[in-house]
Parts: C-alpha cells; structure tokens; sequence
C-alpha cells in the first residue's frame, strides 16, 4: 500500500491572532501536521493577491490564510479586505480549472490553539487527498504553473488592483461582509481583467 501524499503547504498567517495560535498550539504540544510552511504578516489585509498565485505557481500544493476572526481585526478591517483578496483567488483559480479547496481562508484567535490545530489538521488531510498540484484537476503541472505565474503577475497590476479598491470600497459602504457577495463584488469589477488574463 503505497504511502499518502505529503502536500507542500505554504500559510500566511496574522501576527496578532493566527500566528499567536500555532505558538501556542506548539507550547502546549498539540500535534498537527507538519506540511506547512509559514509567513508571519502583521495582518491579513496586507495579504496581495499575488502571494497565493505565487505560491502555488512556484511549488507549494495549497495555500492557507489564517487571521482574526471578522470584527476583531487588530487594524479594524484588515481581515474584510482580505476576503475581497481571497475572493479574487478564488475567481482565477476557477478560470484556470484549479480546485479551490487548495485555497483556505480560516479564523483563529490568539487563544485558539487547537482551533489552529484543528484547521490546519483537516486542510493537511483535504490538500493530501488531492494531490499535487495539477493531478485531481486533471492539468499539466508544468503549463498550469506557467498560468499561475502571469496570474500572479496580472494581479499585481494596476487594473486588477483597481478593480479590488472599488471592490473594498463597495463592500465597506454596505457593511455586506458575506464571502458570496464579495466573490460577485470582485468577479463584477476585475471582469474585464481576468477575462483578458484567461484568454491569455
């Protein structure tokens, strides 16, 4: 019986709450697995779109995001508009045929260690299951992690960025934090650049 894979996972994690979590989660010797390789940011919102593309583009199987939870930000609403963020990683993962569960925006407390734990233990698991990159969606690795890189590379230029402010600012005036209404906030105001992107 051959062994199960072992996902490379890269995790952005909020200095004031996430990250506080997996500390604590390791002094009080929880065990979870030990996939993820983490880069401490002092919030979520500072998240660029093109960190996760990256990643994934540049080897990692799956990428985790973990901050405050919503309405405890330390910097107010940095985590909201990390769902504005995220919602846009999403978007061009669908367009690229890539299965957005390797894509994980999840909330622990500072005092949540085995919240922590939990999340990371059963993103570990879902990451394993489907396998390198590319091999459940039934796509080269080599040419999808190309798309990856101009994605990466698209979404740090100035229409998408545009598109994700006037997303934000939307979203902030209806106080409508819902992860669907910020996928169509984003996917109205970027439309123009991904369809260009995926027609690439």
């Amino acid at each position: 019986m051959s062994e199960p894979y072992s996902p490379k996972i890269l995790g952005f994690l909020c200095n004031w709450c996430c990250y506080t979590a997996a500390d604590s989660a390791g002094v009080g010797r929880y065990q979870y697995p030990p996939n993820i390789r983490v880069i401490r940011i002092m919030c979520t919102g500072r998240l660029d779109p093109s960190f996760p593309l990256e990643g994934l583009a540049t080897g990692a199987d799956a990428i985790f995001v973990g901050g405050c939870h919503p309405g405890e930000c330390h910097y107010l609403d940095g985590n909201y508009h990390a769902l504005v963020s995220a919602a846009l990683v999403h978007e061009v993962m669908d367009r690229l045929g890539l299965d957005r569960r390797r894509f994980l925006i999840d909330w622990a407390s500072a005092a949540e260690g085995p919240n922590f734990v939990k999340i990371i233990t059963n993103f570990t698991q879902q990451a394993a299951e489907l396998g390198p990159l590319g091999q459940a969606e039934g796509l080269e690795p080599e040419a999808l992690r190309a798309k990856l890189a101009a994605a990466a590379e698209a979404a740090r230029g100035r229409k998408i960025r545009t598109g994700l402010l006037n997303a934000s600012k939307e979203m902030l005036k209806n106080r409508d934090f819902k992860r669907e209404t910020i996928a169509g906030l984003v996917a109205a105001k970027c439309e123009k650049s991904l369809n260009e992107l995926t027609a690439a």
